[in-house]
């Protein structure tokens, strides 16, 4: 009877050390995909919000709308809304 306690409580405490280190590389690994994911995102929001402000620029040039759709790859219709 001893034996077969202490064999199920060396298998329980295996498991619940196990998930607990799956638990952790599990939350570490989703918190990296996050962040990189978060990352990509801001830089990508950076790249469009840096876009528009050379359109807007261009456009207070007198530059024309296609020439500026061309050189941003804005849309024309985006451009001719700008302020």
């Amino acid at each position: 009877m001893i034996t077969e306690r202490d064999y199920y409580n060396m298998l329980n405490t295996a498991k619940a050390d196990g998930l607990a280190e799956g638990e952790a590389k599990g939350r570490e690994e989703g918190l990296a995909e996050g962040e990189a994911k978060g990352e990509a995102r801001g830089r990508e929001e950076g790249r469009n919000e840096e876009k528009i402000r050379i359109a807007k620029a261009l456009k207070e040039n007198g530059v024309a709308d296609n020439i500026i759709a061309a050189t941003t790859g804005i849309p024309e219709w985006q451009i001719a809304t700008l302020e």
